[in-house]
Formats: structure tokens, C-alpha cells, sequence
């Protein structure tokens, strides 16, 4: 009997080692954090630049918009941004048709544009450069985006 004792010892203590090796895990990082160092929209290598497209500067700016369908648009990115001040995955929403305004040369519409079509060309501070890009929106789902972040205040 007490070597029956001994050997369901060993194998709750073998599968305690197992438990415990399986359940420490080292955190490796994935990406550095990239700082943010704004430039001129027209020095951002696009898909689909090309010397026959206008110039970045004579693109109009984003106008009206429909802010209900902008919300519903805004779906695709609620599991990443918050309407608020809080952190998701990305910096939360909330007043950034304001900060944007300030961020570059760029208006506030083109720079959210800008965003939202190419994400790595304004990377804003301590977040990694891993937002997708959605420049298979069309001009009306992105203005409709850029008229629902207006009212994010």
C-alpha cells in the first residue's frame, strides 16, 4: 500500500510540474512603440499614388456627411478605439476632430482621412503602428466617418 501511496505522489507531482511549466509564459514584445513624427501627407508612399493623380493640396476637404451612418460605419472600429478618453487598443476618440485640427498642416477632415485610409502616416505617441487600413472605404462612408467624429466632443 505505501508504494501505491508513492507512485500517485510522483504523478500529482509530475502533472503539477506540467501545470506549473505550462502556465508560465514568457512575454516577448511584438513591436516597439512608434513615436510620433507627423509629415506633409504628400511625402506618404500610398498604394495608389501615381504621377497622374492631383496633388494632396488641391483635394477638397471632406463636406457634410451623415453622422447616423458614420456611427454605423464606426462598428469596424469600436473593438480597437472608444467614443471616450479611455484606451482601447487605440487611443480613445473622443475630441479628436479637435486635436486633429492641430496636428499637422493638414485640416482636420484630410488628416482623419489620412487615418483612416493610410493609419501609418500619423502614428500617434506609445501606440504600435497596427491599425489596418480602410482605403477601401468609399468618400461617402469616409466622410460619413469624419462627420459621426465631429460629435465626439
Amino acid at each position: 500500500m505505501p508504494g501505491k501511496r508513492v507512485y500517485l505522489l510522483m504523478v500529482a507531482l509530475v502533472a503539477t510540474m506540467f501545470v506549473i511549466v505550462a502556465c508560465t509564459e514568457e512575454v516577448i514584445p511584438t513591436q516597439e512603440p512608434v513615436e510620433f513624427h507627423p509629415t506633409a501627407a504628400a511625402e506618404i508612399d500610398r498604394p495608389d499614388s501615381s504621377g497622374d493623380s492631383a496633388p494632396a493640396e488641391e483635394a477638397p476637404a471632406a463636406t457634410g456627411g451623415d453622422a447616423d451612418a458614420g456611427k454605423n460605419a464606426f462598428v469596424s472600429c469600436s473593438s480597437c478605439h472608444s467614443t471616450g478618453d479611455n484606451t482601447v487598443v487605440g487611443p480613445g476618440l473622443q475630441g479628436i476632430y479637435e486635436r486633429a485640427a492641430s496636428r499637422t498642416s493638414l485640416s482636420a477632415d484630410e488628416y482623419i482621412e489620412e487615418s483612416i485610409r493610410y493609419p501609418g502616416a500619423f502614428v500617434v505617441d506609445s501606440f504600435p503602428a497596427v491599425m489596418p487600413s480602410f482605403s477601401y472605404f468609399s468618400d461617402e462612408d469616409v466622410d460619413n466617418m469624419i462627420a459621426y467624429l465631429k460629435t465626439l466632443e
